[in-house]
């Protein structure tokens, strides 16, 4: 499995910026990074990356307003967007659990979300077929890519 992007806490200036690995310069403060540096959070992509070093560079008193803003114009971001099977796939695999299986219900959950609770079904019957997912049981998949 690839490395997954960390989330690093400069010691000198407190900010945090994401990488990863050690051994790179705070893009704040430009101290150098080591392997006492503080991880904080880790993301499985540069996007996720990007929300949790906004988060973690947040006031603790202004973060659930912040995440409560950034899931709103999620929505609306996506809700003007149409469906492709890219965009699907890269949300699927937010929804992977730690044995690679991903439920219905759980897909069921985030298209709602987003706005794409139509395309659920042909979308997983495409992916079946393509050899993405595999399925397990009724409204479980083992995702294979």
């Amino acid at each position: 499995m690839a490395e997954s992007w960390k989330v690093f806490r400069c010691s000198a200036c407190g900010m945090c910026h994401g990488r990863k690995t050690v051994g790179h310069n705070c893009p704040h403060c430009g101290q150098r990074t080591n392997q006492s540096t503080p991880v904080v959070d880790r993301a499985e992509n540069p996007n996720e990356l990007r929300i949790k070093v906004l988060m973690a560079n947040t006031p603790p008193e202004l973060r659930d307003s912040l995440a409560k803003k950034l899931r709103e114009s999620e929505k609306l971001i996506k809700s003007n967007n149409t469906f492709s099977s890219a965009f699907g796939m890269r949300e699927l695999r937010k929804l992977i659990d730690e044995q690679g299986n991903v439920s219905i219900e759980s897909i069921n959950e985030r298209f709602a979300e987003l706005g794409f609770s139509n395309e659920i079904v042909d979308f997983l019957d495409k992916a079946e077929a393509q050899g993405v997912i595999l399925r397990l049981r009724d409204g479980i998949w083992q995702f294979l890519e």
